[in-house]
């Protein structure tokens, strides 16, 4: 299995029109060819964004669905051409899942975030070689929605997705977590093998299975 990340930066005076839309039109006609895993806005990070993950086989079974989509005359003159201009830019990341944590789906609605790694070259091995060893201390306190390392687009990426009730829960868990001894230990073992990190709060759409 794999999972591909997407994330299309809307310009602002149309983001609502491109959301809209996209319950409407865009998800009902995409699904059909492929599953997607989530669909989020972002809340905290940069903004105007949709953020939507789309599961697979394998790298066969995307091509087979992508070459089926641009032969959807639906998909393209329903959905496409109507919001193709609505779009400032697109990125696209194909995701590879650890091998020590399965995707899990949270049993309850809730906000995500989204955790980005930018790891120096030849780091991801021992990057979550190491993150594994202090995993179980970290789920203490909270648990992560999926935990995976970059394969196509931006390679040298650890991106992990977590969900809380809210802001607020957020805030006590990390506050917890920064104060654990063993997970103080794992970061300062993670540490010199990051060149960037990012956080992005995302809120799931009306339309997005992961509430």
């Amino acid at each position: 299995m794999i999972h591909e990340l997407r994330t299309y930066t809307i310009q602002p005076p149309k983001f609502k029109d491109f959301v809209a839309l996209t319950a409407k039109v865009g998800i009902k006609l995409r699904t059909k060819h492929s599953k997607v895993v989530g669909y989020w806005t972002t809340e905290i990070g940069e903004l105007n964004q949709v953020v939507h993950i789309w599961e697979y086989e394998d790298f066969d079974h995307r091509t087979r669905v992508r070459a089926a989509l641009a032969k959807d005359k639906a998909w393209n003159t329903q959905f496409l051409s109507k919001s193709r201009p609505m779009i400032q830019h697109q990125e696209s990341m194909i995701l590879v899942p650890v091998d020590f944590w399965p995707f899990t789906p949270p049993a309850s609605p809730g906000i995500y975030e989204l955790r980005s790694y930018r790891l120096y070259p030849g780091k991801v091995a021992e990057f979550l070689e190491h993150f594994q060893g202090g995993l179980q201390a970290r789920l203490k306190y909270s648990k992560p929605v999926g935990i995976w390392s970059s394969e196509l687009g931006e390679l040298n990426r650890v991106v992990h997705l977590w969900q809380y009730e809210s802001l607020e829960q957020r805030g006590r868990v990390r506050k917890k977590v920064l104060a654990d001894p063993v997970w103080k230990e794992t970061v300062g073992r993670l540490s010199p093998f990051m060149q960037v990190m990012e956080a992005k709060i995302l809120v799931p759409t009306e339309f997005s299975p992961l509430k």
